[in-house]
């Protein structure tokens, strides 16, 4: 079998994980299925800061707007 994530062949003996979660489904060797999932919850951070300082903005815009009225 492949590993999903370097696409070379997952040897037997090798530490290996097969993944069911959501976007990862698949097998990979345990080294590469580690650096994915540090992968996703980095771009996941970058996606949760980037709604809360939209929030935020949108929340001071409407906040000054509604005092200066």
């Amino acid at each position: 079998m492949l590993c999903v994530c370097c696409h070379k062949e997952i040897r037997e003996g090798e530490s290996s994980y097969r993944s069911r979660q959501a976007g990862m489904k698949g097998f990979y060797h345990w080294g590469c299925f580690v650096e994915a999932c540090r992968q996703a919850n980095k771009v996941g951070a970058q996606e949760i800061e980037q709604i809360t300082v939209s929030d935020t903005i949108f929340d001071n815009v409407s906040t000054l707007d509604a005092v200066s009225e």
